[in-house]
């Protein structure tokens, strides 16, 4: 069973996330409505802005969603974290090759160091399912979400300068 506080607190952050969503719409209206053009990486960027976001919203959902059809809670967690880590596995992959596609060379120290630890969140998704080394549950569940919807926010400020026409 999801408890109101685990739904409360997914709630909220599928609000801030779909706020997030609406807003890096808004900057990538106001960057076409100052006649800027959408390069390459600028779809990468904002695909990845958009999906992230909405991804982060279904997946807070999912538990609410689980408890709504009397699913028990020792099968609530384990499934919306396989969920969330089939998914996160995939975007990961997805967007390493997106990134490789647009920007060949090295990635920059922070780009790496931002796939290491969301491989790491992704990892603790899968032991989350598995119960391992702790019984599945909300906490880290909702700590991988969490950090997903920030990193989103990361990549968007380490990025606003290439919607805004500046050098980054």
């Amino acid at each position: 069973m999801v408890t109101s506080a685990e739904s409360d607190y997914l709630m909220r952050l599928a609000s801030l996330s779909l706020s997030f969503v609406g807003f890096s719409a808004v900057v990538v209206t106001l960057q076409r409505a100052l006649g800027g053009e959408l390069s390459d990486r600028h779809l990468r960027l904002v695909r990845l802005y958009i999906e992230g976001g909405l991804l982060v919203t279904a997946l807070a959902l999912v538990p609410t969603l689980l408890n709504l059809l009397h699913v028990p809670g020792t099968v609530t967690w384990p499934l919306s974290s396989a969920a969330a880590a089939s998914i996160f596995t995939l975007v990961l992959l997805v967007q390493f090759r997106r990134r490789r596609a647009v920007e060949p060379g090295r990635f920059p120290p922070w780009v790496v160091v931002v796939y290491v630890v969301s491989t790491a969140a992704v990892v603790s998704l899968w032991l989350n399912v598995a119960g391992m080394p702790f019984r599945s549950d909300a906490g880290l569940y909702a700590v991988v979400l969490t950090w997903a919807l920030c990193i989103f926010g990361f990549i968007f400020v380490r990025t606003i300068e290439l919607f805004l026409q500046r050098e980054v």
